[in-house]
């Protein structure tokens, strides 16, 4: 099923299974009922448990607003954060929750409840409740106010903030200026089976506090006691786990009620004292494309460069052509280095690569047929959809789905009632559908129902669509300014100066302000060529290039069509010849054969006659003089001609270019010494612009 809005996207499951935050038992205090908290925002991923931002589970899954304003829970990780379980029966489709000796079950599509076998009506003494059910997803949703059947449990919702506050009783230790809570978070990279704790100088340490493992990421509290006659209020502790790991120097000095410890990597630990820390949450998976002719052996990852050993996050094979799904932790960052070693020992080093953000959920590494590394992330796609009420009626809901038999299902987009007259923005992800169905409800018209929009283009910028009596019209829509990623070469030999040159959908119906100038304003002479980094997604174009009309006041532009389907991570194209309205130009995709070849001459000398061979000295290419300084371009089928050689007239020596077939769709040979036939090559990533 299609994702039809953002907010219909953050339904989440109780039937998901998620590790629950670990139960954790306090070393020494006598215990008392104290009162606990947990926050959830409308469309946020993190609740707040007692202070300690935490993910609602896994999945990234957010709570939502249904039809009729009820907030709709997630409900397995709020339980098990209160300290209860939670088990779905699916045969009878009934969720049962127990906490503190109570057990609750919520029937699917019913508003009576059964606490400790006695069934109580949820809409009783005029109750608001709405009855949990089973999306198409199969999603279990509850409505908040089902916790509170347990006892002294409250919801508290907050219009302003949109927030829903779960208050609920806990058993923990009266926080005195001797008793002090410890807020663990692990970021260690690995799972945390005990932890044990000690004043420091004593080695003497307490038993483990933990009743189950702290999985990496995890959170968990414990208590410290210190006694009456404490010398010092510096503790040391240690966890087991993949081996065994020691942290020294908690410090309690100056602590009032809690302190929160994020334990890091090799004994290194971060401190705050009486207030949270917030850390990233979660795994992201990480797709690794190996698209060379080589197996991949090990991959490094490294905030710095350095890719030591500890570094290393896959040490098993990758064959050529194959790809592996690696969990990785961001750790709070969204720039990093990677790294891949081949079969050969070779290392390929990706540079600084920067993730769309530092919690997201999944992104691609590609070691490309030429050798680059490249990081994809993964983009949030969302577009902004402004609804203008042109209809005379107010407007009571709306609804979108990608398909009629999905709007039955569709979330409604409005918080509130539309008044005529009034506008509101909302972000939806279109999921690069341009197809969408809308059913608009009024208060006094007839409804507007499963009526067709179709979007001129995949997940837009933003769209406006106007909401009359009878129809929804989109009066306009701009294109989301990420073009791709792309990497394209330009290299234009045409003849003349390009003033302007835009990738569009279609070149009979765009318009320049949806639309990027690839070339930043700055031109393209004729004889010049520059390389523009996430120009175009894998995908068909058609080029429209502006030149100098001398008879027109305005540009004039032709178009020439471009194929980049089958392309990974590079394409070229070269602008080769036109005629005083018109351009011609072939394309070029690291998913092909042909390429172009640039000749660059760094010999400090003019050669007046270039020529190029294969290794079976059979002619490839004549490219004739060669100035210094100067470039000339010609194409290349690296699948007949892998291996090449240059011989110019003023030299005894050749130079040898091999595995040009590791290159495509574009790279620059540079002929540097005539004596000796001393030769460089410029793969893609390491050109930028120039001019010949």
């Amino acid at each position: 099923m299609k994702l039809r809005k953002r907010l219909s996207a953050l339904i989440v499951s109780a039937a998901l299974l998620l590790t629950a935050l670990p139960a954790i038992a306090p070393a020494t205090a006598s215990a008392a009922t104290t009162m606990g908290s947990i926050v959830l925002t409308i469309d946020s991923p993190t609740m707040t448990v007692n202070g300690t931002s935490k993910a609602i589970d896994a999945e990234g899954s957010k709570p939502t607003l249904d039809a009729g304003g009820y907030t709709m829970l997630p409900l397995r990780g709020v339980v098990e954060a209160m300290g209860g379980s939670l088990t779905w029966d699916a045969a009878n489709r009934i969720v049962t929750m127990v906490k503190d000796g109570q057990t609750i079950k919520v029937p699917i599509g019913s508003t009576k409840l059964t606490v400790d076998g006695v069934q109580k009506d949820m809409l009783a003494n005029n109750g608001t409740y709405k009855a949990a059910y089973i999306n198409k997803s199969g999603r279990t949703l509850v409505h908040v106010r089902a916790l509170q059947a347990f006892g002294n449990t409250t919801c508290t919702w907050n219009q302003t903030t949109k927030q829903v506050t779960v208050t609920y009783p806990m058993d923990a230790p009266v926080v005195s200026s001797k008793n002090y809570r410890v807020d663990l978070i692990n970021q260690t990279g690995a799972d945390i089976n005990a932890l044990y704790y000690g004043q420091s100088g004593t080695y003497s340490y307490s038993k483990n506090v933990l009743t189950s493992t702290l999985k990496k990421n995890g959170t968990a509290s414990f208590y410290i006691s210190v006694p009456d006659n404490a010398t010092t209020r510096l503790y040391d502790f240690y966890t087991e786990g993949v081996g065994t790991k020691f942290f020294n120097g908690l410090n309690l000095t100056g602590v009032n009620a809690y302190v929160t410890v994020v334990l890091k990597e090799n004994g290194k630990f971060e401190q705050a004292n009486d207030k949270t820390i917030t850390v990233s949450t979660g795994d992201t998976a990480l797709k690794v494309e190996n698209n060379s002719k080589l197996d991949i052996e090990k991959l490094y990852m490294s905030k710095d460069s350095s890719f030591s050993s500890s570094e290393i996050i896959w040490d098993k094979t990758i064959d050529a052509g194959d790809d592996e799904t690696i969990d990785i932790d961001l750790d709070g960052t969204k720039t990093w280095y990677f790294q891949v070693v081949d079969e050969d020992g070779d290392k390929y080093s990706s540079g600084k690569v920067t993730f769309s953000s530092s919690t997201v959920k999944s992104a691609t590494l590609t070691f490309s047929s030429s050798k680059k590394l490249s990081l994809k992330g993964s983009s949030s796609g969302d577009s902004t959809i402004t609804f203008k009420n042109e209809s005379g009626d107010t407007i009571k809901a709306i609804y979108m789905a990608g398909s009629k038999s999905e709007l039955d299902d569709a979330d409604d987009l409005l918080d509130s009632t539309l008044k005529d007259g009034k506008s509101v923005e909302i972000d939806m992800d279109l999921e690069s559908d341009t197809s969408w169905y809308i059913t608009v409800e009024f208060e006094e018209y007839s409804d507007i129902e499963e009526y067709s929009l179709s979007f001129d283009y995949k997940d837009p910028a933003s769209a406006t669509l106007e909401i009359t009596k009878k129809a929804v019209e989109i009066t306009k829509e701009k294109k989301t300014s990420s073009r791709g990623e792309l990497s394209v070469a330009f290299v234009n030999t045409s003849g003349r100066e390009i003033v302007e040159a835009y990738l569009v959908d279609d070149v009979d119906d765009f318009d320049v302000s949806d639309y990027d100038d690839l070339l930043d304003g700055d031109g393209l002479a004729d004889d010049a060529g520059i390389v523009i980094d996430e120009a175009a997604d894998a995908d068909t174009y058609d080029l429209v290039l502006f030149y100098d009309d001398s008879d027109d006041d305005d540009d004039a532009y032709d178009s020439i069509e471009v194929d980049f389907d089958d392309a990974t991570d590079y394409a070229a194209v070269w602008i080769d010849s036109s005629t005083r309205t018109s351009f011609d130009g072939t394309e070029y995709t690291d998913g092909g054969d042909k390429m172009i070849v640039g000749v660059y001459n760094n010999t400090d000398d003019d050669l007046t006659s270039l020529k190029v061979y294969d290794i079976d000295d059979d002619s490839v290419e004549s490219i004739g003089s060669l100035d210094e300084e100067k470039y000339s371009f010609f194409e290349l089928d690296t699948d007949d001609y892998p291996d090449i050689y240059f011989e110019a007239s003023e030299s005894d020596e050749s130079y040898d270019v091999s595995d040009l077939d590791d290159e495509v769709p574009f790279a620059v040979v540079n002929l540097d010494d005539l004596e000796d036939g001393d030769c460089s090559l410029d793969s893609f990533d390491d050109i930028s612009d120039f001019d010949f």
